[in-house]
């Protein structure tokens, strides 16, 4: 395909009860010039099918990728999509959402008009859980300070780690519209996660990024799916078990990203600032959880599991982690 504006990236895991939905609200599009890419990561039900129905619809600007084996990540799959892209621009919706018929069109003139590396929706659409919405109500990300018309964010790194750490941003895939050659030449990929990978792209793309275009105009649906991969119940243990390995990684990750920018090296409080941010967020997400058990238990858990991560000091990362959360408990006595 030649003069691709937009590619559509697709990442999709056992997504056959909404999939049709998805991929016929990016059919009929207004914007024609656009590719979808969908990479199923070994999926077990029909999901793979259902996407190959819609090959011929299409027309040729279906691409459908099988990874060989379940990554238990969003991001690998969003990462592969990436790879095989060839639009300029690069737009991820999730296999359980769907999209307004203007959405790839008025995302396109807005990053033409304004030359933007992103344009970063602040208000969205949510619904239930109907396979076809009946209804859509406007959302928006925390309690940030809307704008009624398209303006670019600060170009000032500090201002846009101040607003990144109050929440300023959302970090949900989805909500931007990026430049695939700013992504490429960057090297910005999600890391490797089962979750928060998103947040640490979003982290990213504002340091990186020299034009965010923030615009008012709701144009994607996020449906409330309790079955996914994030929402599903999981007992104390589990809760722990699917976030300690981001929390390590991610700190990792983040850690290493800002060692090769200089506004981090001359500001070693701002980077201390931001671990601490998501390591909190981390925590914080398993606090019910933690409140739960006692210590002895959280110790084994936390050292069964960062046994696992090749990492020479297991023990003292348990301790650690351990000591935090107690902390974090106005350092109620061991049980």
């Amino acid at each position: 395909m030649e003069n691709v504006k937009i590619s559509v990236i697709v990442p999709v895991f056992n997504a056959e009860k909404y999939l049709s939905v998805c991929l016929e609200s990016i059919l009929i599009q207004t914007l024609r010039d656009f590719e979808v890419i969908v990479v199923d990561d070994c999926s077990t039900d029909n999901s793979a099918a259902i996407a190959e129905n819609y090959l011929e619809k299409f027309g040729g600007r279906l691409k459908i990728i099988s990874l060989p084996g379940n990554t238990g990540s969003g991001a690998v799959p969003r990462n592969v999509g990436l790879k095989y892209a060839v639009g300029k621009y690069i737009f991820f919706v999730d296999n359980d959402d769907l999209i307004i018929d203007t959405a790839l069109e008025t995302l396109y003139n807005f990053a033409e008009e304004y030359q933007a590396d992103v344009v970063y929706m602040e208000k969205f659409f949510t619904c239930d859980e109907e396979i076809v919405p009946k209804s859509l109500t406007t959302s928006v990300w925390h309690d940030v300070d809307l704008v009624d018309a398209p303006i670019f964010e600060s170009d000032a790194l500090n201002v846009r780690i101040e607003r990144f750490l109050n929440h300023k941003f959302y970090w949900a895939p989805w909500a931007k519209l990026l430049k695939r050659n700013f992504l490429v030449d960057n090297k910005i990929f999600l890391p490797q996660m089962s979750i928060a990978d998103d947040v640490i792209h979003t982290f990213e793309i504002i340091c990186l990024a020299k034009k965010i275009l923030r615009i008012p105009t709701p144009l994607y649906v996020w449906r409330t799916n309790y079955s996914s991969h994030y929402r599903k119940k999981r007992s104390p243990e589990q809760i722990i078990q699917f976030r300690i390995n981001p929390l390590l990684t991610g700190i990792d990750f983040l850690d290493n990203f800002m060692s090769t920018l200089d506004f981090f090296k001359k500001n070693p409080v701002v980077r201390l600032q931001i671990l601490n941010f998501f390591a909190l967020m981390q925590l914080d997400n398993m606090s019910e959880a933690l409140n739960s058990l006692d210590s002895t238990q959280i110790y084994e858990i936390f050292l069964r599991e960062v046994s696992k991560i090749k990492n020479s000091q297991p023990a003292l990362l348990s301790y650690l982690l351990l000591m935090n959360n107690l902390y974090r408990n106005e350092l109620r006595p061991l049980t």
